[in-house]
């Protein structure tokens, strides 16, 4: 059942709270996880194997677990091409959109003083990246979280995934992983997965940074690993807001939340209006909605249980409990979205105006669908091409630059106590010491 909820001042914490423990991560599943990384750490491939039948229902032979980028170009001709050109053209936009990216941020500045400041770009040496897979194939996470990295110059990008029963499906993942650049294909999932990436296990060695989107027990891993390993931010649940108002076509919405909700039944879907007349269709028309889908599939266990209506009272409260929720998907199905979108500076990725969903940015747009959620949207941004690289200044400059430096800066050298500092500037400017 879709809860309607009326949001004022007195009220906003509470409903926020309230929304927001639905998705925390109980002790429960961090000890489960822990045990994981541990079995996966003493033994490794077995590991992988013995989880893999258990978990996922997937027998896998141990030297079949990891795939290298020959096997995985030998499936682009065993997929239909459609899908294919599908796939080139998602990366396609990628590319573009992260080489922007990098353009933008690499530049230099040039002091009066004679010296110059240059930013350059160094790509991560390993990546590992990991695409869900236990309710759905998720091809487009693959090229999401793989073209970024090859964009950045990432020399070693290793996938984990899911082991699949078809071969079908298995064909179309190894195609994705090479459509996107990637040298190494893991068949595991969850936890265990995590844990290899990090530890590594036997023909696969660790990276340096793990990516990627994931259940709770995903979640859970990336942040136990993290004495090993960077990480990018938690992304699990998906997550989507939409603003809607008289003017919204509210089925368009209502489809969108579906979607988002298809993920799985812990997804959370939130539609917020100032209009009770609004919010009273919005909910029959999500209800509506929900009864024409099959009893089991997650989308309607998601709209059922985690599912609100939000009426607010007025336009500061609404954009007040948008950036409390920090949502991962935010959608200002508005005439005037220019107003709203002006206050919101928390969310993963906002999609603006009554004509463009969510799901634009999941398959086509070019920005990341990889989101921080959970409310980590009001801390991280979404994945881009610089959560695989490093910043390194370079500074150049001339003796007239120390000199000019000495004169100005040293007080500071002396208040600090510091007088080698003050001499290795003396004579790198040409001065006695």
């Amino acid at each position: 059942m879709v809860s309607l909820i009326r949001v004022t001042q007195d009220n906003l914490d509470e409903t926020v709270s309230k929304i927001r423990r639905r998705v925390e991560i109980s002790d429960e599943v961090y000890e489960a996880v822990r045990q994981i990384i541990e079995d996966v750490r003493a033994n490794g491939e077995e590991a992988l194997v013995r989880l893999a039948k258990n978990i996922d229902k997937v027998e896998i032979e141990p030297e079949k677990i990891l795939v290298g980028r020959d096997e995985m170009g030998k499936a682009l001709n065993k997929v239909e091409p459609a899908l294919i050109t599908a796939m080139k053209r998602l990366r396609k936009n990628i590319v573009r959109v992260e080489r922007h990216k990098l353009r933008a941020m690499s530049r230099s500045v040039k002091f009066s003083d004679g010296y110059i400041v240059r930013y350059c770009w160094r790509p991560l040496s390993a990546v590992g990246c990991y695409a869900p897979g236990g309710r759905a194939t998720y091809l487009s996470t693959i090229l999401m979280t793989g073209v970024p990295g090859k964009v950045a110059g990432v020399p070693r990008m290793a996938l984990a995934t899911p082991p699949k029963r078809s071969e079908e499906d298995r064909n179309r993942v190894m195609a994705a992983a090479y459509v996107a650049g990637f040298d190494e294909l893991l068949w595991s999932g969850g936890a265990q997965a995590i844990a290899a990436l990090a530890y590594g296990v036997s023909r696969l060695k660790p990276v340096k940074k793990i990516i990627g989107p994931g259940n709770k027990y995903v979640v859970a891993a990336k942040q136990l690993v993290q004495r090993v390993v960077d990480v990018d931010f938690p992304a699990g649940p998906t997550e989507l807001v939409a603003v809607v108002d008289e003017t919204s076509n509210l089925e368009a919405v209502a489809y969108d939340m579906a979607a988002q909700a298809e993920h799985g039944p812990d997804s959370v879907t939130i539609a917020i209006t100032q209009s009770e007349e609004t919010a009273e269709e919005m909910l029959r028309v999500l209800e509506r909605l929900q009864n024409n889908l099959s009893e089991d599939s997650a989308s309607r266990r998601s709209l059922q249980s985690n599912c609100y209506v939000v009426v607010m009272d007025d336009l500061g409260t609404l954009c007040k409990f948008v950036n409390m929720i920090a949502p991962e998907h935010l959608v200002i199905s508005v005439k005037n979205h220019d107003k709203i979108e002006r206050q919101i500076i928390n969310a993963g990725v906002i999609t603006a105006g009554r004509d463009i969903p969510s799901v634009f940015v999941d398959y086509y747009a070019g920005p990341s669908h990889v989101l921080p959620t959970g409310g980590y949207a009001a801390i991280f941004s979404g994945l881009t091409v610089l959560d695989y690289v490093r910043l390194l200044s370079i500074v150049s400059g001339s003796k007239k630059s120390v000199r000019t430096a000495l004169r100005n800066i040293e007080p500071l050298i002396m208040a600090e106590g510091l007088p080698l500092h003050l001499e290795a500037f003396k004579v790198a400017s040409g001065g006695a010491n």
